[in-house]
């Protein structure tokens, strides 16, 4: 019996094992066809438009009660779990394969879930419960399984992109893109928020005041380290509230007067003197004021541009206060002279000074005049006494005054010439006044260092140590440029009254084409006063009349940096007193020209000084540069035009025999 036993035993295990084959041959079919259908799938999702799916990344980092991806990869955690956690709730149960597939059957399902993404495939079964419990910490508001609105939302991301780096660490998305949020912010268009530069450093915030009432008038606002920062000052009889704003070096920077009529003045200073200001009246108009001073750091003008409700500009004045001296005239130290401009066609046009008719009376005196106003010369002499100032000393190789004046018009071309030079010199940078500079920049660091030693609230110390930084830095430039003036003015020294063989200086030929120029300006200006005492209004003549005049020279009236004309590239310095003219041909240009309009000029005289523009060379100067040369040329003019009047009698009574 054994032996029949024995065949029948084992035809019946070989009967189950190909039973078991043949099945087994069959399932992998259907996983193979399942797995061809979620390829499929796959890629009809991923042909969906770009946007869309940049949409649908952007929801999915906003916050939500569970992200879209997080329920996907629960999903696919509850579908590979083991068959002992059946005790789940139905809504669980529904997302995993029927439990009559066997083991088997769940891993298919677990693929098809999670897809071919490669990111997916080598993770583990038995890592996915610990990855589930440390999202729910995560998500505490969260509940066990998907609610239905929680499985719409995983519907609607399934073909959404997922960051492998939260799917490994089990963090949500977003959690994981905080620390790039900036750079979320400006690929949305949020760039705007910035409220610093990105070329600038932020400022330090200002440490918190406490306000004390000194007295009935004055109230001062202290910083933790008890120093004054604000000092508020009200005068009862004006109504005028003044408040100053001091900085942790202890200077005053910046001053706000609130007057009685409505108008607020703002001032800021440097180093304790005016720098600008700004005023606002009650009915908008603007006055901004630009205070510039000369090389002994002494105020030498005040601009002042007005504008309008719209922000339009109606007026300039400029104070301008003459710190050169001229022997024999009334030109004196701290003489003042008011200039008035209208705004122009490229930019403010001068508005000439209306003399009085007995000026003119005595200019076309016939003892120098025909009726036909043709010059009579009778040569007389002056003494200008010059020599012993610095800013014609300095400059004597430049340009030589008449030895003799034929008639007054030569007179008031030496004059005009000797104001450019003057000028340049006023406002060339001193050594003396530079290395005051370097000491107050000192002292504020110094101020500041201890501030910032002495206070113990954080914003206070970075505030004053950014004083520091900041007195260092400039006492630091400060310095560099006084040992640069030094060395100028060693060098000027030992040049004085020797020919620069650098130099284009001024010759006979240009001087009688300047006293020409000088002439046609001041008989405009008759006419100009004639029409005024005739009730009119008449136009001041803008630069245009210069440009159409191919003769007409241009003195430059301040340091301007320009361009060569050929090619764009630095061409040096103009300083006050160099001479310019139009280059012919430009005539198209003109007619359409603006303000900023770049015109090709050739430079005629130069100083020859280490950073000047050779004399020939072809420049590019904007229109409006021109108009101010212009401007500046007959404001000169009105001036020595009175200080002739004021000569005449000495002009007479020196006249050669």
């Amino acid at each position: 019996m054994n032996n029949v036993k024995k065949p029948w035993w084992r035809i019946a295990l070989a009967v189950a094992l190909l039973a078991g084959l043949a099945g087994l041959s069959a399932a992998d079919k259907r996983e193979k066809q399942e797995k061809e259908e979620t390829q499929t799938r796959e890629q009809s999702k991923q042909r969906r438009p770009a946007k869309s799916q940049q949409i649908q990344s952007r929801q999915s980092k906003e916050p939500s009660v569970q992200p879209p991806q997080s329920q996907a990869r629960q999903s696919q955690e509850r579908s590979v779990q083991p068959q002992q956690s059946q005790g789940q709730t139905p809504d669980r149960q529904t997302t995993q394969s029927p439990q009559s597939q066997g083991s088997q059957s769940q891993d298919r399902q677990s693929q098809q879930n999670k897809g071919n993404k490669p990111e997916d495939r080598p993770q583990q079964p038995q890592q996915l419960p610990e990855r589930e419990s440390q999202h729910r910490q995560s998500q505490p508001q969260e509940s066990a399984g998907p609610q239905p609105q929680e499985r719409r939302s995983a519907e609607k991301g399934r073909g959404e992109e997922r960051d492998p780096r939260a799917r490994r660490s089990g963090q949500p998305q977003e959690a994981k893109e905080r620390p790039g949020q900036n750079r979320e912010n400006r690929d949305q268009g949020h760039e705007q928020a910035q409220t610093v530069p990105q070329n600038r450093t932020p400022e330090s915030p200002r440490p918190k005041l406490t306000e004390v009432k000194k007295s009935r008038d004055v109230i001062e606002r202290t910083s933790p380290s008890h120093q004054v920062r604000e000092r508020t000052i009200v005068d009862q009889k004006t109504g005028e509230r003044k408040t100053q704003q001091i900085a942790p070096t202890g200077r005053i920077e910046r001053q706000e007067v609130v007057r009685k009529d409505g108008a607020k003045e703002v001032i800021h200073y440097d180093l304790g003197r005016e720098k600008s200001a700004q005023i606002v009246h009650k009915d908008g108009r603007t006055e901004i004021v630009d205070v510039h001073y000369n090389r002994n750091g002494e105020q030498r003008a005040r601009e002042t541009i007005v504008r309008d409700v719209s922000g339009r500009a109606v007026s300039r004045t400029v104070v301008v206060k003459q710190t050169f001296v001229i022997k024999n005239t009334t030109i004196v130290n701290n003489t003042t002279v008011v200039r008035n401009y209208n705004p122009g066609r490229f930019g403010f046009v001068y508005r000439p000074v209306v003399l009085a008719p007995v000026v003119f009376v005595s200019w076309y005196d016939p003892y120098w005049y025909t009726p036909a106003r043709v010059p009579i010369y009778h040569p007389f002499r002056y003494s200008w006494g010059w020599h012993a100032y610095p800013w014609y000393h300095h400059r004597a190789y430049y340009w030589h005054p008449y030895e003799i004046y034929p008639a007054p018009c030569y007179w008031v071309t030496d004059w005009l010439m000797a104001a450019y030079i003057a000028d340049q010199y006023a406002v060339s940078v001193s050594a003396a006044q530079t290395r005051e500079e370097v000491r107050l920049a000192r002292e504020d660091a110094a101020q500041a260092r201890m501030v910032a030693e002495r206070a113990r609230d954080a914003a206070e110390i970075a505030e004053a140590k950014a004083a520091q930084a900041a007195a260092e830095a400039r006492a630091k430039r400060a310095e560099a440029r006084a040992a640069k003036a030094e060395l100028q003015e060693a060098r000027a020294k030992e040049l004085a009254g020797k020919p620069n063989p650098n130099a284009a200086p001024i010759d006979n030929a240009t001087k009688e084409a300047l006293k020409d120029q000088v002439d046609k300006v001041i008989a405009e200006k008759k006419e100009f006063a004639d029409q005024s005492a005739k009730g009119g209004n008449p136009v001041p003549r803008d630069v245009t009349a210069a440009l159409a005049d191919p003769k007409h020279i241009y003195p430059v009236s301040k340091n301007i940096s320009v361009t060569r004309a050929e090619d764009g590239k630095p061409a040096g310095t103009l300083t006050a007193g160099d001479l310019l003219k139009l280059e012919p041909g430009q005539d198209k240009l003109l007619a359409d020209a603006t303000e900023n309009t770049p015109i090709t000029m050739r430079v005629i005289t130069s100083k020859g000084e280490d950073d000047s523009v050779t004399a020939g060379t072809l420049i590019a100067v904007p229109l409006k540069e021109l108009q101010e040369f212009d401007n500046e040329f007959r404001a000169k003019i009105d001036l020595g035009l009175a200080e002739a009047d004021n000569n005449k009698a000495a002009f007479k009574n020196a006249a050669v025999n």
